[in-house]
């Protein structure tokens, strides 16, 4: 059976999306949870996560990288076996595109390339500098991050990633060896993206820790609190980037708010009755993560705002997916001040996202 790769749905009132690229090859194994393509929405990338397993089969000349596709959209397929056999899809507004394994010998196409190539037409120089940039291999937040750093050239950037792919990482370094002198951010206004996290392991750690432990209040936001506090906690205490706060916010009703400190060094059951309780006084500061909770409404992405002096908001959001009930989504608001470290700060949520116990250990 053959599982469809569809174009998602990235808001109530989104309907369509831009497509960037595939990060999966052709005829490449891929497991439900893998990243497996991206999308840009409102200036947004968004990496999609694969909902099924299953040997891929798609075109990577389809859709094309800038194409703006309906949500819904069929652009490749998830098969339970490899094949050879040709499948096609319609890609909207446009001609039926035909998509198959290519099965051909890459020696004998690389030796037809060489047969054929006529030696006596020179190539001229701003073709051979649009042959070499198109040979840059950069993951989309990679390109989105040097694109907000004022980086326009990756011929000096060692790209470190899978097939030689330029990280965010990478982005990272290059960035802080050669812009050390001009490392001061000018621009203060707000950055946005979102993403979309599988929770069905998390979901299960905390059924199983309300039972162990005999309680039954323990929720998915109050784990997400700690997840959150482990992965902005600094050991420099000393620093301005340490955040070691959380300031709760009920989406449905501002009013309640709650603030949770170090929730990195606290319990379950601690962090629950913390942000539930709206007498613990506190302040918001350039260590606190302002925290928007939306799971218990049916609100998708959305654009946290930044409540100074906070430098980050972060909304959770649910899923709308009439399959998978377990998925949730990030939404991050952030200053650029963060710039450096936010993107390895995210990561590390959805890394522990996806092995919760090893935060009960």
């Amino acid at each position: 059976m053959d599982n469809e790769i569809l174009i998602p749905k990235l808001g109530w009132s989104i309907d369509e999306a831009t497509f960037v690229e595939w990060l999966k090859s052709n005829g490449e194994y891929v497991n439900a949870g893998d990243d497996i393509f991206s999308v840009e929405s409102d200036k947004a990338v968004q990496v999609v996560e694969s909902i099924d397993s299953g040997w891929l089969c798609i075109d990577h000349d389809l859709p094309k990288e800038g194409q703006l596709l309906k949500s819904g959209t069929v652009i490749g397929y998830l098969s339970e076996k490899k094949t050879n056999s040709k499948l096609s899809i319609k890609l909207d507004n446009s001609e039926d595109y035909e998509l198959k394994l290519k099965t051909e010998d890459p020696e004998k196409e690389a030796k037809n390339k060489i047969d054929n190539f006529d030696y006596n037409n020179e190539i001229p120089e701003e073709k051979n500098k649009l042959i070499a940039s198109e040979r840059v291999f950069i993951s989309p937040r990679a390109r989105s991050l040097a694109k907000k750093l004022n980086i326009d050239s990756f011929s000096e950037i060692v790209g470190t990633g899978k097939n030689n792919r330029i990280t965010e990482k990478d982005i990272n370094l290059f960035y802080k060896k050669f812009n050390s002198k001009t490392n001061e951010i000018k621009s203060k206004s707000p950055n946005l993206f979102n993403l979309t996290i599988n929770c069905s392991e998390l979901l299960d750690c905390i059924k199983t820790y309300n039972e162990s432990a005999n309680v039954k209040n323990v929720r998915l936001i109050d784990y997400l609190i700690k997840i959150i506090g482990h992965a902005f906690h600094s050991n420099n205490q000393d620093s301005e980037r340490n955040i070691n706060q959380v300031h709760l916010i009920n989406n449905a009703n501002r009013q309640e708010s709650f603030f949770i400190r170090d929730p990195k060094q606290k319990g379950l059951v601690e962090i629950n009755e913390m942000a539930t309780k709206t007498d613990v006084i506190s302040e918001i500061s350039q260590s606190t993560v302002v925290l928007m909770d939306s799971t218990d409404y049916n609100i998708q992405f959305f654009n946290p705002k930044i409540i100074s002096p906070s430098l980050i908001s972060i909304g959770i959001g649910k899923y709308l997916s009439d399959v998978k009930d377990d998925y949730y989504t990030l939404n991050v608001c952030y200053l650029n001040d963060l710039e450096l470290s936010i993107f390895e700060n995210i990561k590390l949520i959805t890394e522990f996202t996806k092995s919760p116990n090893r935060l009960l250990l």
